[in-house]
């Protein structure tokens, strides 16, 4: 089917538009998710992540608390590290971390005092433990995705909406509405994919594996089920659409009416 002017600027709009809804997206999960248990909790499901905070904090307060290493290393893991309610006390040294790796404190290391030992270690003595930096150090992937998040999410919703303006401006025909809007929705599916699961599932922790990257996958893992379903129902409303704007072109070639040649006097003799 031939495009029009008008279905050129409506296919760079919805292009672009996907990409700032996608860019939000990613940085909505991943980079700005809300300072809730539930964030918490998705963080720490990674083992690796679990393990490191363990090991430093049950080095740093062990012999304070007087209390088999071993012992206390358990004690973190399957009831504070590994659960909901422990998710709630490691609130606030989760999200220092986030903050680190990506970028928002390079200069400013994560210290644990000893007051904010007691909740987590469950000990009054923990108290007296010196304040414990965490070996939590920013990641480059992670700050230069979100810098670039940064400036996709505005500049392409500024193309977007030029090209959509200048779409309407050209008075377009119906059939391309319908394929722009079509387009737009296999657009968007494909951009849910790709920052919904792609970039923050498996290219981040592809180009940098250390322990805290993953920390991104795990904010994006707890989300899949709707940016499956969203993908998935934008999909199919694309295809409806553009199948509909191609229904509709053939229909108006059809009912296009016919060329009549004139009566002349000598063809038709008439009824006498």
């Amino acid at each position: 089917m031939e495009r029009s002017l008008a279905g050129v600027l409506f296919l760079v709009a919805a292009v672009a538009f996907s990409l700032a809804a996608g860019g939000w997206w990613m940085q909505r999960i991943a980079y700005t998710p809300d300072e809730t248990r539930d964030t918490t909790f998705a963080i720490l499901e990674e083992a690796d992540i679990r393990l490191e905070l363990n090991t430093v904090i049950t080095g740093a307060a062990a012999g304070t608390v007087q209390q088999p290493a071993g012992e206390l290393a358990e004690m973190l893991e399957t009831a504070v590290l590994s659960t909901r309610p422990g998710a709630t006390v490691m609130m606030p040294v989760i999200r220092q971390a986030h903050d680190r790796i990506i970028g928002l404190r390079d200069d400013d290391p994560i210290e644990v005092t000893g007051e904010e030992l007691i909740p987590i270690v469950r000990d009054q003595r923990a108290a007296e433990v010196a304040a414990v930096t965490l070996p939590i150090q920013p990641i480059g992937v992670l700050k230069t995705t979100r810098s670039m998040l940064g400036w996709l999410i505005p500049i392409s919703s500024l193309i977007g909406l030029i090209a959509l303006v200048l779409g309407i401006v050209t008075r377009p025909e119906r059939r391309d509405v319908l394929r722009g809007l079509g387009e737009f929705g296999l657009a968007l599916a494909a951009s849910m994919l790709v920052f919904g699961y792609l970039i923050p599932v498996q290219f981040l922790t592809a180009v940098d594996n250390r322990t805290w990257t993953h920390a991104i996958p795990r904010l994006a893992l707890r989300t899949l089920p709707v940016v499956i379903g969203t993908a998935a129902i934008c999909a199919i409303g694309g295809v409806i659409l553009i199948l509909a704007s191609r229904a509709g072109g053939k229909r108006r070639q059809w009912s296009t009416p016919l060329s009549v040649a004139r009566y002349r006097g000598g063809d038709n003799p008439g009824w006498g």
